[in-house]
């Protein structure tokens, strides 16, 4: 079986490719309006509301049902040992288990000491709105907007491993600007588990399942062009700005 190749590209950069494989967890679209299903296939933990007008605010449910990714999975040394390498003395340094389970694709790994903030608004599609409890940007630096949510309703995301991005381009219903929800997959070892110190690591995807079109089903055409700038250096601009 081929494995997973992580290659840094920089201190604070790395490039994950996973080759076709199977896999539990990631993302799947379908009705009208779209809802994206993020999480373990058959569980998700959260669903993303498309809305019918590509100028208008998106909706994030996070399912209390939905299952969880395990820290402990068992994780192919080369992988593992490539990982810690380059993430050693963030506060995922340990979370290489969460790489193993992305779908096929090509990733950018970000090391950044950026805040997760709470605000009062988040962005979601065009629009600004209460921000969930769950909720804390990472960046809103106009053309990037990035935001992680927590794995529970109530509570802010943990960074014991690796967030997980789902790509949205278009973000808010134009090219002016490319948008990355970041995910909380892994549940805390025990209530009250203290954070520790250090970078947090973020996934962003380049190509593959996770990434998103919020225009693919008003502007079919321009569909492919968006993905694939993404692929060749948007995807790469974002994780640097969020890295800087």
């Amino acid at each position: 079986m081929t494995l997973p190749l992580l290659a840094p590209l920089s201190r604070l950069v790395a490039e994950l490719t996973v080759p076709p494989r199977p896999s539990a967890f990631g993302l799947r679209s379908a009705g009208s309006p779209t809802v994206h299903e993020v999480g373990v296939h058959g569980a998700p933990r959260w669903k993303l509301r498309q809305p019918l007008s590509p100028d208008g605010a998106w909706e994030v449910e996070t399912l209390a049902t939905g299952k969880l990714l395990s820290a402990k999975r068992t994780v192919p040394e080369e992988l593992e040992s490539a990982y810690l390498a380059w993430a050693e003395g963030t506060r995922a340094e340990s979370g290489a288990s969460v790489l193993w389970a992305l779908p096929p694709g090509r990733y950018l790994l970000v090391r950044t000491g950026r805040a997760l903030r709470a605000e009062a608004q988040v962005l979601l599609g065009n629009e600004r709105v209460a921000a969930p409890a769950n909720a804390r940007v990472l960046i809103d630096e106009r053309p990037f907007y990035g935001l992680a949510l927590g794995h529970h309703a109530a509570a802010a995301p943990g960074t014991a491993s690796p967030l997980l991005g789902v790509a949205i381009l278009n973000y808010v219903g134009s090219w002016t600007m490319s948008g990355v929800l970041f995910f909380d997959c892994v549940p805390r070892q025990s209530e009250g588990e203290a954070e520790r110190s250090g970078d947090l690591v973020l996934v962003v995807p380049a190509q593959g399942d996770l990434v998103i079109d919020a225009l693919a089903g008003f502007a079919a055409k321009h569909s492919a062009q968006s993905l694939d700038d993404w692929a060749r250096g948007g995807a790469l601009r974002f994780a640097e700005a969020l890295g800087a």
